[in-house]
């Protein structure tokens, strides 16, 4: 997950849905305990762990593909078949991103 450093010890500021600080911590990878409580994890180079943001408008995203799908006519196969693999792919995605959140408390 992360690039090779001399030094692997990386400091990760923790912070709740309304952008409140709950936490930090030191270490090779977050500790689980306030990475599962936060909503946004940043480490000390300002890059971003964890954004449970994302994740929430990826689903909203489906779900509205799953509602447009089911409102298209059976005789525009074109547009179920585009509909189709745009669900299939943000599924993907969703499932990537959700991984990936999941390996960060590892």
């Amino acid at each position: 997950m992360w690039d090779s450093d001399s030094d692997p010890v990386r400091e990760y500021h923790y912070y709740n849905q309304d952008g409140v600080f709950i936490g930090k911590s030191e270490g090779a990878s977050p500790q689980k305990d306030l990475f599962d409580q936060a909503h946004y994890v940043f480490d000390d180079r300002s890059d971003i762990v964890k954004n449970l943001d994302l994740l929430a408008i990826a689903k909203r995203k489906l779900a509205n593909l799953r509602k447009e799908l089911l409102g298209v006519p059976l005789k525009d196969i074109t547009r179920i078949i585009e509909l189709n693999q745009s669900i299939v792919e943000l599924e993907a995605g969703i499932e990537a991103l959700a991984k990936s959140l999941n390996q960060n408390t590892a």
